[in-house]
């Protein structure tokens, strides 16, 4: 005799409901798996990418790239990354921009690029036949180039040198010509100076206290006036401020990346910030300001001589207590009417991280914390003048951070990265 016993509907139905969810959770976790995987092997894929752009960007400092240039760098996965560079400049500093994609995926990034030197020389001073004189707490530490007549000991209003040694490092001998630029930063100065040149961008109207950041991957904003003054103004990156006449800084502005282009530029004191000022006649830079890295102050005179044979003002000039971490550039290839005018005046107390390069007379009062290449020194104290004289002046090579990196000039390839842009 055959026994049946009936399930109830609702048992079955209950089964079923369990064999579904667990069916669910077994399809989910498959999901997951594959899901977790999936995301695995794409943050695999863009490590990849970021590192390939890495890698392009340093590989490319190998290459001898001209402005506007863009080159394909040769993969080094299997993945089949394709990576690119471009150069180009914004003011004097070179810009490189590096991307790298596989497949929708892509990386870009820039960066200012500039030139290192690990042997840097503390001084070279062009040959004009005449020796460099040391008066004075006057101390240059690292390697100098000098004329060959040398340098020895001098007397400045009864202050003479003292010191147990003369050049605190290796000395070798200059030439009558000084190390010249590269080639294209030489056009780009040239261009931005010049007269023609008018900047080309969105126009941004000048208020006192404007607040304006405009990304480097953002076409370039322009300020644009006959004499313009930044008052309280906070102004970073993608932006050139130009004038036909003057620009003035105000102690309360605020500058970081942009470039100023005018006849003549001025800095008021206390200022703070970083940029580039390249004039065709002066700038000064008040007391106690502390200009950052990579701030460029270039003035580029086209003119044959001085106009203005009895004005000694210094065309370039860094004030009692300024700091700046850069580069002081005064260039003018003229016959000069006034041998006595400092073209560059580094005061007392100032400071100098970087490098100081003039083709004419430099006084230097304060310290540089890098390198001098100068056509000639002057001392002006008590109305006299002390040609090729150093006072009271401190070089020191070794003192400049191995992160630094400056303008290139001829013959040098060593590139590095000065800071990355936004």
């Amino acid at each position: 005799m055959i026994f049946t016993k009936k399930i109830k509907a609702g048992a079955l139905q209950f089964v079923l409901f369990i064999g579904a969810i667990v069916a669910v959770l077994l399809l989910s976790f498959v999901l997951v798996s594959y899901s977790h995987n999936l995301f695995l092997k794409k943050t695999d894929v863009w490590v990849e990418i970021i590192q390939a752009a890495d890698s392009g960007l340093k590989r490319s400092f190998d290459q001898d790239m001209k402005a506007g240039e863009t080159i394909e760098m040769p993969a080094m996965n299997d993945l089949g990354i394709l990576v690119s560079v471009e150069k180009e400049y914004w003011g004097v500093l070179e810009i490189r921009k590096v991307k790298s994609e596989k497949g929708k995926m892509g990386f870009e990034k820039w960066a200012f690029v500039g030139h290192a030197d690990e042997k840097r020389a503390a001084l070279y001073l062009q040959d004009n036949q005449r020796p460099l004189v040391l008066a004075g707490n006057t101390k240059i530490t690292g390697t100098a180039f000098l004329p060959e007549k040398g340098v020895k000991m001098g007397n400045i209003y009864g202050n003479s040198y003292y010191a147990p040694k003369l050049i605190y490092g290796e000395e070798k001998m200059s030439t009558a010509a000084l190390p010249i630029f590269d080639s294209e930063i030489r056009q780009q100065i040239k261009r931005l100076t010049g007269r023609g040149f008018e900047p080309q961008g969105e126009e941004v109207p000048l208020k006192t206290g404007l607040v304006l950041k405009n990304s480097f991957k953002e076409p370039t904003k322009v300020i644009k006036g006959s004499h313009v003054r930044l008052e309280k103004a906070q102004l970073s990156g993608n932006i050139i401020i130009w004038a036909t006449e003057k620009i003035t800084v105000d102690a309360f502005s605020k500058l970081h990346d942009v470039v100023l282009l005018a006849p003549k530029i001025e800095v008021a004191d206390w200022a703070k910030g970083n940029f580039q000022a390249l004039a065709s006649e002066s700038i000064a830079v008040g007391k106690g300001c502390e200009l950052a890295y990579p701030t460029v102050l270039w003035v580029h005179q086209e003119i044959a001589g001085d106009p203005s044979p009895n004005d000694i003002r210094p065309n370039v000039m860094v004030d009692s207590y300024a700091h700046v971490r850069g580069m002081v550039i005064y260039q003018n290839k003229g016959e000069e009417a006034n041998r006595f005018k400092p073209h560059i005046k580094i005061d007392e107390n100032a400071k100098v991280v970087g490098e100081v390069y003039g083709t004419k007379n430099l006084e230097l009062e304060g310290s540089v914390h890098g390198s001098v290449t100068t056509g000639s020194f002057v001392a002006l104290e008590n109305g006299n003048s002390y040609q090729n004289h150093l006072y009271n002046a401190y070089i020191n090579s070794t003192q400049l951070p191995i992160e630094y990196a400056g303008i290139g000039f001829e013959n040098e390839s060593m590139n590095q990265i000065v800071k990355w842009l936004y």
